[in-house]
Formats: C-alpha cells, sequence, structure tokens
C-alpha cells in the first residue's frame, strides 16, 4: 500500500527513494516535497481486482466466439436461439419447416458455429445423429453434457422447454429497453411485439436456453446470485435466403483453411492456427475485428437473394470508382476505431467496466458520427450508405460523446488505473481533490509541529497518510530498541514497518476529524458518478450495438472494394436465369501463385448445354477450372467482385461439389464411398439452379467401375431436361 508523507529532520538525513518533505529545526528545505498519486487503499484494491477479472485484451478478444444455442425440433418444425457472449443478445429464427433431412440445421450449425448446444433431455435420435456426425466420435462428459470436439451437447429436463415455463421465463427476463417499474399488461405488449409469440417451437428454444443461462451463469459466475446474465435484446436471424454449401465444398474450394502453428507448444491455444492461403485470407481487408468476423458470416452465409447482393455490389461500385478512393481512404481510418461495444455494454451491466472501456466507447461513437457524416454527404441511391446515415445521426450518439467527454478525464495519466472524473463536474469532489492534492504541504507542517514537541533524542519524523487509516506519525526505531519498550508520552502506537514505529497523535487525530479519509471520500464520490454515468449508457445500448452492425458492414464492403481495385475484379451481372457466362475468368487464389495465369471462359445454359465434360492430358489446369468455375459463382453469391472480364451469373440455389474427399480412420468409410455419399447427395438434391463439379470420380475403384457410374449420374441428369443443373465433369483421359 503506497502512501502519502512529510518528514522532518534535525540533521540532513540521505535521500531516500520515497517521496518525502524534509526539514531541520532551522525549517530549512532538504529535499523535494511531492504526492503519489497511485491508486491505493482496500477500496482501491478491491476495485482494482474487479477489473483484473476482465483482461484488457478482452475488448480486442480473438475471432473465437462463445455463443450458446438451443433448439427445438417437434412437429416438423425446428426453432432455434442462441446468445453471443460478444453482443449479449438471444437471437432466434422463427419456427421454420424442418421434415427430417436436416439440411437448415446443418447449415445453421455451420454458420453459428456454437460452443454448447442446449436440448431437451427427451429428445429424438435421428436430432441426435445429425449433432454428433462429426469426423470425431462423442465422448460423454457426464450424465448432462456430451462433449463433441469443442462442441458440447447440454441436456436439460424437458420441464424446462414447456411452454407456459418458457414463456413466464421470458416475461420475468430484465432487458435494457423495458423499465424496471414496468406492470405485468407493459410487459406482456412488449415481449409480443419483439418475438413471434405463436412460434412455439422457438419459445421453448429461448425458455431453455435462458434456463441453462440462470444455472449456469454465464459470464457473472463469480458474481453475487443476485446478479443475472446480461440480455440487451433480442434479434431475429434467418437462413432461407443462403446458398448451402458442405463442409466437403468448402474444403475442396479452399474458402478457408487453418494455418496450425508451427511450435507444438502452442497447438490447442487461442493462437495455435491462423489463417493461411484461402479465399477469406486473401480478401479479408477489414479494419476491425467486427468487420472480420462479419465477413467470416457473410462467407459462410452466401446468398441467393439477388435484392441483397445489389445492395453490396452497388456499394462496392461506389467505392471502387477512381473519384471515390479519398471517401474510401476516410472510412478505412475511422472503421479501425469502431471495436466491439457489445463486451463493454455487458461488463456495465454487471458494474464491472475496465477504465479503458471508456475511452474505447468513447472513440467509437465518435468516429461512428464521423462514418455517419461520411455516409451522409454520399450518394443516397447506396442502400448502405442511407441506411448508415440514419442511424449513425442519431441525437443519443451525440449526447453519448457528449456526455462522455463533459464527465471522463481521459486525459489522467495512464499509470492511473480507476475512473477518473473531470473538474467542473461535481463541486464537492473538486474540492475534496484539491485538498487532496495538498497533502503534502500541510503535512509537511504538521510534520515540523510534532518534531517540536518530541525528545532530542528524536532527529526526523514523517507524518504520513494511508487509506482507511488514515493520518499517522512515523518515527524511526532506534537502534537496539525493541519497539514495545519505545514509549512515546500522549500517543497511541499502532504498528511497525521496516523499522519505522507508526503512531496516532493528537494532531494526526485532529487531521481525521477535520479531513477524513479524503482518498477513499474522493473514490467513493467517483464510482457513484460512474455508475450514474453507466446507467446512462446502458439505456441506449440499442443505438451502440447498431453502431457495431453498420460499422462490420461498411468494413467488409471497403475490404471487399480495396482487393477489387488491387486484384482488378469486376462485377457480375446477377440474374434469375440458369445461367453462367463468363469471360476470361480466373481463379483468384491460382493467380496469386502462378504467373502468367491464363484466362478461361465459362459458358452454361440451356441454349449452350448445362453439362461440360473437360478432357486432357496431366496437369493442363482441369481441376484448376472446376475450383475457377465454382469460386467465381461463390464470389457473386457473397455480393463481391469476381476475378473475369465480365461475368453475368444466374442466381444458384446450392453447390455441391466431388473434388476433395475428407478422409478419417474414425468416419469408417473407404475413399470410394465418400465419392459415393457426395455424388448421392448431388444426385437427390440438385436442383436447376445448382452447379455441381466433379473431378476424377471413382479413382477410389476400377476404372470402368467408376465410369459406368458416372456415366449413369450424367444420363440421369441429362433426362431432368430443364430440371438438370450446371454440371462440370473432369474426366481423365484414356
Amino acid at each position: 500500500m503506497a502512501s502519502t508523507s512529510s518528514s522532518v529532520s534535525r540533521h540532513e538525513p540521505q535521500r531516500s527513494s520515497s517521496s518525502s518533505s524534509q526539514l531541520n529545526r532551522r525549517g530549512q528545505a532538504l529535499g523535494s516535497s511531492t504526492i503519489d498519486h497511485e491508486d491505493d487503499g482496500s477500496l482501491c484494491s478491491e476495485d482494482v481486482q474487479v477489473h483484473q477479472a476482465v483482461p484488457s485484451s478482452a475488448v480486442q478478444s480473438s475471432a473465437q466466439r462463445d455463443v450458446l444455442l438451443s433448439l427445438v425440433w417437434h412437429g416438423g418444425k425446428l426453432g432455434v436461439a442462441y446468445y453471443d457472449l460478444d453482443t449479449p443478445q438471444v437471437c432466434f429464427m422463427p419456427d421454420q419447416p424442418e421434415l427430417g433431412d436436416f439440411v437448415l440445421l446443418q447449415q445453421i450449425l455451420k454458420e453459428i458455429e456454437p460452443s454448447a448446444i442446449i436440448l431437451s433431455s427427451k429428445q429424438d435420435e435421428r436430432l441426435l445423429k445429425i449433432l454428433k456426425q462429426t469426423p470425431e466420435e462423442s465422448e460423454a462428459v457426464d450424465s448432462a453434457s456430451e462433449q463433441d470436439g469443442e462442441n458440447k451437447l447440454v441436456f436439460l429436463p424437458s420441464t424446462d422447454f414447456a411452454l407456459e415455463a418458457s414463456k413466464r421465463r421470458i416475461l420475468s427476463l430484465s432487458v435494457p429497453a423495458l423499465p424496471s417499474h414496468s406492470t405485468e399488461t407493459e410487459r406482456v405488449l412488449y415481449f409480443n411485439s419483439v418475438l413471434p409469440m405463436d412460434s412455439f417451437c422457438v419459445i421453448k428454444a429461448i425458455g431453455g436456453l435462458l434456463k441453462y443461462l440462470d444455472q449456469a451463469r454465464v459470464g457473472v459466475e463469480l458474481e453475487e446470485s443476485s446478479v443475472r446474465v446480461p440480455v440487451l435484446g433480442f434479434r431475429t436471424f434467418t437462413v432461407e435466403d443462403q446458398m448451402i454449401i458442405d463442409d466437403s465444398t468448402y474444403s475442396a474450394l479452399q474458402i478457408f483453411h487453418k494455418e496450425a502453428h508451427p511450435s507444438v507448444y502452442k497447438v490447442g491455444t487461442s493462437s495455435s492456427s491462423k489463417e493461411g492461403l484461402s479465399l477469406f485470407g486473401i480478401l479479408n481487408r477489414c479494419k476491425s475485428q467486427i468487420g472480420s468476423k462479419q465477413l467470416r458470416l457473410w462467407f459462410v452465409r452466401p446468398l441467393k437473394n439477388l435484392s441483397m447482393l445489389k445492395q453490396r455490389l452497388d456499394a462496392i461500385s461506389f467505392l471502387t470508382q477512381p473519384r471515390n478512393i479519398e471517401v474510401l481512404s476516410s472510412l478505412q481510418s475511422n472503421l479501425k476505431h469502431v471495436k466491439n461495444v457489445g463486451r463493454i455494454l455487458a461488463r456495465m451491466i454487471e458494474a464491472r467496466a475496465m477504465p479503458s472501456d471508456w475511452m474505447t466507447l468513447y472513440k467509437a461513437v465518435y468516429h461512428a458520427i464521423v462514418i455517419g457524416d461520411i455516409c451522409r454527404s454520399q450518394a443516397q441511391q447506396v442502400d448502405i450508405f442511407r441506411k448508415t446515415a440514419q442511424i449513425l445521426a442519431a441525437d443519443e450518439l451525440l449526447m453519448i460523446v457528449s456526455i462522455l467527454s463533459k464527465t471522463v478525464d481521459f486525459d489522467a495519466p495512464s499509470d492511473n488505473n480507476s475512473f477518473m472524473v473531470k473538474t467542473g463536474v461535481d463541486e464537492e469532489l473538486d474540492e475534496k481533490k484539491r485538498l487532496y492534492f495538498g497533502l503534502p504541504d500541510l503535512m509537511t507542517k504538521v510534520a515540523r509541529e510534532e518534531l517540536s514537541r518530541l525528545g532530542d533524542n528524536i532527529k526526523t519524523c514523517n507524518v504520513i497518510y494511508l487509506p482507511q487509516i488514515c493520518y499517522l506519525l512515523a518515527v524511526p526505531k532506534p537502534d537496539g530498541i525493541d519497539s514495545g519498550d519505545f514509549y512515546m508520552p500522549g500517543m497511541q502506537f499502532m504498528f511497525e514497518c521496516n523499522n519505522v514505529l507508526h503512531y496516532k497523535s493528537a494532531r494526526t487525530r485532529d487531521l481525521d476529524n477535520m479531513l477524513g479519509d479524503t482518498l477513499c471520500d474522493i473514490k467513493d464520490m467517483e464510482m457513484s458518478i460512474m455508475l450514474k454515468l453507466q446507467n446512462t449508457i446502458v439505456q441506449h445500448s440499442a443505438v451502440l450495438l447498431d453502431i457495431m452492425e453498420y460499422a462490420a458492414q461498411l468494413d467488409c464492403l471497403q475490404s471487399l472494394a480495396s482487393c477489387a481495385i488491387e486484384f482488378g475484379y469486376v462485377r457480375p451481372e446477377l440474374t434469375e436465369d440458369d445461367v453462367i457466362d463468363v469471360k476470361k475468368g480466373r481463379h483468384p487464389i491460382q493467380e496469386l501463385c502462378c504467373s502468367p495465369f491464363i484466362p478461361n471462359d465459362i459458358q452454361s445454359s440451356g441454349a449452350h448445354g448445362k453439362v461440360k465434360i473437360l478432357t486432357g492430358p496431366n496437369a493442363c489446369g482441369k481441376s484448376v477450372y472446376l475450383k475457377q468455375v465454382a469460386v467465381i459463382v461463390y464470389m457473386a453469391h457473397i455480393g463481391s467482385f469476381v476475378p473475369a472480364e465480365s461475368a453475368l451469373v444466374g442466381q444458384i440455389d446450392r453447390i455441391f461439389s466431388r473434388v476433395k474427399s475428407l478422409e478419417s480412420v474414425s468416419v469408417g468409410l473407404s475413399t470410394f464411398m465418400l465419392d459415393i455419399n457426395q455424388m448421392a447427395d448431388a444426385l437427390n438434391n440438385a436442383t436447376s439452379k445448382s452447379l455441381v463439379v466433379v473431378d476424377e470420380f471413382g479413382k477410389g475403384t476400377e476404372t470402368v467401375d467408376g465410369l459406368s457410374l458416372l456415366s449413369a449420374s450424367l444420363r440421369f441428369w441429362l433426362k431432368k431436361m430443364e430440371g438438370c443443373p450446371h454440371v462440370f465433369v473432369y474426366l481423365p483421359a484414356g
């Protein structure tokens, strides 16, 4: 515990490392008097401990998310809800038809990547089989959960998913948008306005999720039992407009590629892998972490909604124009200051925000306002600019910036790890601070007076201030004398530390009565102001979360625009017709690794035929061409420009591939059987709007058998006439 002290001496002492004011009998100054402004005392120590419970790097956490997903499948309907610790909201999907193939469920699991899946103990075996379909066989952890890699299946009693119990749990929830004094009728009206109460499956899923959050106390494990897991609100998500791609296709097309750390000692840690050479690694030029997360979501959620895709393409077209390069640069310089404020709001709700959180929040809101001004000055026919200008021009943001700049002292010393209030906010607080900062001079005067009353055997003494103990007289212990034998008349012995005896004298008691525990009073008053400010900020959490959403979208668009300028990509023309017509297309990854890269045309439509068979000598680029077709179509469906001279891409609902087999001993299937399963999936589910790429099918068995099955598959698709998908097949020569 550091202290503030003043000392006086009869003879010139050695200069010590501690800051003190030393005087001789004649009052000559022999040293300098300073004050230590560190946050001391037990109150401050407790504050620091609470803050350290969440490391400062939490604001800039890794790309991995802690997501708890709850689902209910009943009567052919699937209800899904999940809770994300990064943005403490409950996201839900209204009941969707799920008849037993679980394609929708698999796509949801791929997109959300939950760390735990919460289920009723009375669950259909078909659903459990799908949830356990991974390369590793799941191992039981305990009676209530089953571990599967990073995911965990958590089973709750079926009564926790009961409809009426779930509704009561939702109605009792405390959210910032709903005042605490709301009546029962008002709560019912509010939750009916934000939740589909007629979607029974999703209501049950939300009820089970809230039950688990209360039981596991996620994020508030160390808090008091009265502190509940924060829920800032509800938000809808959907996958109905998305193009479906399976894991093998993502791997074959090299959309993502995890590169393991070369050190075996870091395997299994948060830094054990990074994004390697992949399409996502090339196109990710985001300036913020929230932008990188959003771009990854765009990559795992390719769209077939042409309207939304054209909105993204319009924004990228605007940013790639030469006259708008300055706008692009301004957006990039401001977006890097917009951090993840969701975690900050969660800590504010739990009253454990860190000092750095205030600066992060201030910068995020300030630069969000600047981004809003930039968007407002641009062409309003670009949808994202118009929406961003409306959201980021809210008076709430200006109010938040104003109140933060007027209340928080951002210029306080960086080593002062506590919330500091600016001068002028509270007159009583300002007076106490002036008194505290003037303590060295006052204690120097008191030390001089005390030294004059002590005997001649006392050569020097200090008056020190310790939080909660207040003011003490410190006297060096004479050599060879026990502290108990050294009696000071009229003084109360307190303790001994480092051969220094500490006493309470009449004069120090006068200081206690007159000044009190000044530092603790200051901390208490600043804590009270901070809590009031936190409550004000949390009340406007909705607009702060909107900042994250729109800033992340802008970051994704500027990233795709930057790549389009750098690599010479062009805007694809999207249509609902069953056509793929690309002039001088290139593979976005291969062209960076191979120079020169020879562009190739792609044509597939009813007029030019939808089944294409490639053949030729080895190493002539057939496999690259197949992947190029799928990658260009994929890029068009995430709203990106494509590597080509021109591109006309029809709406694609699903991409199938038989390019790469994800072999594993735990699967228990041969390479040929894995190939058969991939082809069977394409044969059973491909539509006229699907794309199928097949590379060397049947290489795991006899050539005749493989070719026979391939020819039968092609004949099946050709017989479908107008229902035939776009098929590109590599047929080995000879």
